[in-house]
Order: C-alpha cells, then sequence, then structure tokens
C-alpha cells in the first residue's frame, strides 16, 4: 500500500470515528412522523421519514437543530400467531448541514398525535402573581412542566427544565424491556416525552414488542392484534444506541 492509499484509509477511518462520536449513545432524538406508517400499504425497504422536534444539545457543547430530518426504513412487514401483524424497522440516519449521519437507535417511546396536541395544552390558565402558573403542560406519560419560570416535576423530584421548543430534563430507568436504563445526571432533549416515558400511548392493540436493544441493535419490531397503523404526526422517541463492534 503506498502512503497516499495509507493516508486515504486513515482519513476514512477518522471521519468514522468522528461521526460516531458527532452523536453518542445515549442521546434522545424526539422526532415526528412525516407519513403514516400502515402495514397495508408498506413495502420492505420503503424510507421512513420523520423531522426533529426539539434542538437537541451534545456533550461537547454541540447542537444538532430542530426540524432536520431523521430517515430510516421498513425491514420487514410480517403476520403473527394470533392474526396480527408485525413490522420490523429501523430509525438510521441524520441529515444535518448537507451531511449523512448513520446512527444506530432504539425506540423508547410512540405516542399518537392527539397525545402529542394534549402534552401541548396548558392545564391552568395565566395566574397574575406567580409567573411559574402560567401555563402548565403535561408530558407523555405524566411529568407536569411549570413553562412560566418553573420546572420540570415528577412527583416531588425535579428532573429538568423548560426551553422555548421542549424540555431538557433526565430520563429515569423503568422496569420495562428496553427502558431499564437512564440518562443518570444528563439532561436529554425530550420535547414532549416525561422521564419515564416507555411503551404507547394513545394507540389501541399497539405494542413496542422489540424497542431495538436486541440483536440485530437498532431493529425496532411494533406490533398488533390487528393492522398496524401509526399516524403522520406521531411523536416517537428515539434513543441512540452503541452498534455493535
Amino acid at each position: 500500500m503506498t502512503i497516499k492509499h495509507t493516508l486515504i484509509a486513515a482519513l476514512i477511518a477518522w471521519s468514522a470515528i468522528a461521526l460516531a462520536q458527532e452523536i453518542p449513545a445515549g442521546t434522545a432524538l424526539p422526532v415526528v412522523l412525516n407519513a403514516t406508517l400502515d402495514s397495508k400499504k408498506l413495502m420492505g425497504g420503503e424510507t421512513i421519514s420523520a423531522v426533529l422536534a426539539q434542538e437537541v444539545p451534545l456533550p461537547d457543547g454541540g447542537k444538532i437543530r430542530s426540524g432536520i430530518q431523521v430517515t430510516g426504513r421498513v425491514l420487514k412487514i410480517d403476520g403473527t400467531r394470533d392474526g396480527g401483524t408485525l413490522v420490523k424497522l429501523r430509525f438510521d440516519h441524520v441529515h444535518e448541514k448537507g451531511r449523512d449521519i448513520a446512527i444506530r437507535t432504539m425506540l423508547r417511546a410512540l405516542a399518537s398525535p392527539w397525545e402529542v396536541q394534549e402534552a401541548q395544552l396548558p392545564k391552568v390558565g395565566a395566574v397574575e402573581r406567580d409567573a411559574s402558573a402560567s401555563g402548565i403542560t403535561t408530558q407523555i406519560g405524566g411529568d407536569f412542566v411549570y413553562r412560566g419560570g418553573g420546572q420540570v416535576m415528577h412527583d416531588d423530584d425535579v428532573v429538568g427544565d423548560p426551553v422555548k421548543d421542549g424540555v431538557l430534563a433526565v430520563l429515569r430507568p423503568v422496569k420495562k424491556t428496553g427502558c431499564d436504563t437512564g440518562s443518570g445526571e444528563r439532561r436529554l432533549a425530550l420535547w414532549l416525552f416525561s422521564s419515564t416515558a416507555c411503551g404507547v400511548y394513545g394507540f389501541r392493540f399497539l405494542e413496542i414488542s422489540q424497542p431495538g436493544t436486541a440483536e440485530p441493535i437498532g431493529d425496532v419490531v411494533v406490533q398488533s392484534t390487528k393492522n398496524v397503523h401509526i399516524d403522520r404526526g406521531s411523536a416517537l422517541l428515539l434513543i441512540t444506541v452503541e452498534a455493535p463492534k
């Protein structure tokens, strides 16, 4: 191998490492679906497109801006033993500033458009002498957000703070498959999701049967006792995971 080829190989390897470190494992990516996923109409290999709902801060001080596209693909559509349907999918790229950044993710929570809308509606009207009570919202999963100068609360515990386009809060472990790991002290961009959000909200008959934490890492399975139908405008809480070495 010539010196030129060695330098090119080293540059390619360095670039791959840099991209992998750009969005480290444990980063929350709250996204909104651009199109409905319906197992009656989906095909294997079809692209899935979503939009990042909140600006995401990174441990190195960098940020991923809201509104960028996050894409994946349908891997498989199949029937289940009980007469239902399953869809296997994977989100694997973030498209930031003309670059395609490869990611590996698991699906922590999924919420319907109705749940998304409800989480944005204040439950308490404006209170003149108490700014912290001026617009209390309830996150998907139950946390309360005091948007007039208060904090994000899980019962009596402070778990984060509101920001202009969502919340920055810790993710707490829940005793369910795919949710048993939290973020420790690291505050993540959870948008409308609570610190204990886990599973499916607002969909009947639908479940996350494989969140993407088992081999092959990143392959998510959602299934239903009927047809799998996830509406456009639904929200997904993706968490980046370590790719197998």
